[in-house]
């Protein structure tokens, strides 16, 4: 009896060491560290106020599998055939201000891919990450650090892995989704400082994981030291082996005490920390050899095989500040075949595959459309700036063709001061003749392919000269053209009620635009003023004015318009899109076209940040220029995991759900509504939409927009 007393005493001594050594190795309970960890990671102390240093990328590249497809995805390298390795050092100077901006700019790279654009953005996204940030990836991935995302993640603390090196908490998502990553782990100290971060997540091209390290400055705050990341990309036929180390050389890191209000100006609006400065280009001349200067380790003998096979093809180019303007020509023949963009030093351009599928769309309202858009950007001496973008579509429902080019020319960066010319094919509308007739006529029975309205085409060019006031306030001001040609044929055309239509309308008009957005902070890089966004609402007054008898113009008209926009936006990834609008046409004389400058359909695909700013999707054409004077209202909300993550848990890619509500007042609809609902993806947005006409049913439509290339 004796033994086995002492023989449960044994084992009642070993359990309470076993207890003892699990709370020694776990340190606490998962959701008592998260609780810490959250705590230190609002502290306000411990916030990066400001940092300026350099990175070092060198990343490798294994061809596993690849078809022709590979070359036109945005974002890629060019890869040659029948090479299958390829290695790229890349160094960048890095710039981060209050406000949470980091400055990325490419100084130098040496590479094996011949085309010399070894820089995959997959890649360096990752090093753009910190742990502490809300959103990872450009805000495509929800931290799992963030505790207004706690709820969609899974916590415990590896009582293996934590031990004096500090405590391992694991963390998992709770439903497979694109936003979330897939599981991982963060290793903290006994302050609750992150000292390393890992994660694995997956996209809608590839598999991927990172390992971030932290440096901790005693009290300062981390910053990230080192980066490696893995990347298997598998998309369409392609495979590839993508691996890249980051390393983080760091001049100089301001923490800040928020509380303590850190200004190193007088406007608090102005987040600007040191003056920029960039490196001085002319140093570098030859790539191979600042690599072989600069970087911080070595490479192994495979990478150095690599570089060394790639010496003769590479082109050394030497650059000389203030000569970016002589790389102006280029050929772009191959590049619009096999690479979706091209960069020389100061500029570049950035071309659309011929056939691309985030240039295509359909809707009930607008049809089938297709465009095709090339970028063209060269910077000039002091931070000013030359940009054009020729874009050319096709609306297969109304068999026109539409096309224009932008031009912008940024002379005072510091003022946002530029001159801006664009011109091309309009929308094809009817004149102010049909206005009356469309009035009489009600709308129960009101068709307008009965009308028979007479359409014509619009040639345009716009002049404008914008710069900011004052913080927040810009004024554009110019002269509008339009050269309206009947489409119905030669010689002049009576309509039914005989009033004389003419071939050709010419109409001249001064244009001021007046746009407001208070208590918009920015921060200066150099002489180049970066807006980064208010909380207020953005405010805008358009107004033109035809002008008779000059450069042939015959319309008299003053058109003004109002328009109000805001976006409120929650930290959560719940956002909230309102719009207001209202203009007419007043004091009017002769022949004048209704086209509002707000109000218009596009009759081409529009970005996914368009669509959000008030569409009606499902309103007839015709609509549009029906009448000259109008009332608008737009709310959209936009929220990450809504109803379908529940309601279908094994589809993985669900983005975002968006509500709609659109309203219109008119003369004949009063008003006309339109609620919506949509789903986007990394591979195609769609909607579906109902309609009513003065409270009454009108039509059932939908929208598809493709954005699997989208840039």
């Amino acid at each position: 009896m004796l033994v086995m007393n002492r023989k449960y005493n044994l084992l009642f001594v070993l359990w309470w060491f076993g207890a003892i050594a699990q709370i020694v190795f776990a340190g606490e309970p998962a959701d008592t560290l998260l609780t810490r960890l959250f705590k230190h990671r609002d502290a306000e102390q411990y916030k990066v106020g400001e940092f300026f240093g350099n990175l070092y990328v060198k990343q490798r590249v294994d061809v596993l599998k690849n078809n022709l497809a590979l070359n036109t995805f945005p974002g890629m390298a060019r890869f040659d055939k029948g090479v299958n390795a390829y290695v790229t050092e890349l160094f960048y100077e890095l710039y981060y201000t209050d406000y949470g901006v980091m400055e990325m700019h490419r100084k130098s790279y040496n590479t094996s891919f011949n085309h010399g654009k070894g820089e995959i953005a997959r890649v360096i996204d990752f090093m753009k990450v910190n742990p502490y940030d809300d959103m990872f990836l450009q805000g495509r991935v929800y931290s799992p650090l963030n505790p207004l995302y706690e709820k969609y993640y899974r916590y415990s603390v590896d009582t293996l892995a934590s031990s004096r090196g500090g405590v391992k908490l694991l963390y998992e998502s709770k439903f497979d989704n694109i936003r979330l990553l897939d599981n991982g782990w963060v290793l903290v100290d006994d302050s609750c400082r992150v000292v390393e971060f890992f994660m694995q997540g997956w996209d809608e091209q590839s598999k991927y994981e990172a390992l971030y390290k932290m440096m901790v400055r005693g009290e300062e705050c981390n910053v990230v030291k080192s980066v490696y990341v893995d990347v298997d990309y598998n998309f369409l036929g392609n495979k590839l082996s993508i691996s890249a180390d980051g390393i983080f050389d760091y001049d100089y890191v301001l923490t800040v005490n928020r509380a303590g209000a850190f200004r190193r100006n007088d406007d608090k609006y102005n987040l600007s920390g040191i003056p920029y400065v960039s490196w001085d280009r002319s140093k570098i001349v030859d790539r191979k050899l600042y690599a072989a200067k600069h970087r911080p380790v070595e490479l192994d003998d495979d990478e150095e095989l690599l570089l060394g096979c790639a010496a003769d093809s590479l082109r050394e180019v030497e650059i000389v500040a203030g000569d970016d303007d002589k790389n102006w020509m280029w050929n772009v023949g191959d590049e619009m075949i096999s690479s979706h963009s091209y960069e020389w030093e100061g500029g570049g351009v950035r071309l659309s595959p011929l056939v691309n599928p985030s240039h295509v769309s359909y809707s009930t309202g607008r049809g089938l459309s297709y465009k095709f858009s090339m970028n063209v950007r060269n910077a000039v001496a002091g931070g000013r700036e030359i940009r054009v973008k020729p874009q050319i579509g096709y609306n297969f429902k109304q068999k026109a063709l539409y096309w224009n080019v932008a031009g912008h020319f940024v002379y005072n960066p510091s003022r946002l001061g530029q001159v801006k010319v664009d011109f091309g094919e309009g929308n094809q509308i009817y004149s102010s003749m049909a206005l009356d007739r469309i009035k009489d006529v009600a709308l129960d029975s009101l068709k307008f392919q009965n009308l028979n309205l007479n359409y014509f085409r619009n040639f345009y060019v716009e002049a404008l000269h914008e710069c900011e006031i004052s913080n927040g306030l810009l004024l554009s001001a110019g002269l509008n053209f339009h050269k309206r040609v009947l489409k119905s044929g030669a010689g002049e055309v009576l309509d039914e009620h005989g009033f004389r239509l003419k071939k050709k309308y010419v109409q001249f008009a001064p244009h001021m635009r007046l746009t407001w957005q208070p208590g918009m902070f920015y921060y200066m890089k150099g002489d180049e003023k970066i807006n980064l966004g208010s909380e207020a609402p953005v405010v805008a007054w358009d107004v033109e004015q035809g002008v008779n008898g000059l450069l042939g113009s015959t319309s008299i008209y003053t058109r003004s318009e109002l328009d109000v926009q805001y976006k409120w936006g929650r930290r959560s990834g719940d956002v909230l899109y309102l719009r207001f609008g209202a203009g007419g046409y007043f004091y009017t004389k002769n022949v004048y076209f209704v086209d509002y400058s707000f109000l218009k359909q596009s009759n081409l695909p529009l970005e996914r940040s368009e669509e959000l700013g008030g569409v009606f999707q499902l309103l007839d054409s015709e609509w549009y220029n029906a009448e000259n004077k109008y009332l608008r209202a737009h709310l959209t909300y936009e929220a990450p995991f809504l109803t379908l993550h529940k309601l279908f848990p094994r589809i993985k890619l669900f983005q975002n759900e968006y509500i709609y509500y659109n309203v219109l007042f008119i003369s004949h609809l009063h008003p006309y509504m339109e609620l919506g609902y949509g789903v986007a993806t990394p591979y195609v947005d769609m909607g579906l939409f109902v309609s009513s006409q003065n409270m009454k049913m009108h039509r059932v439509g939908y929208k598809v927009s493709f954005s699997l290339f989208s840039d």
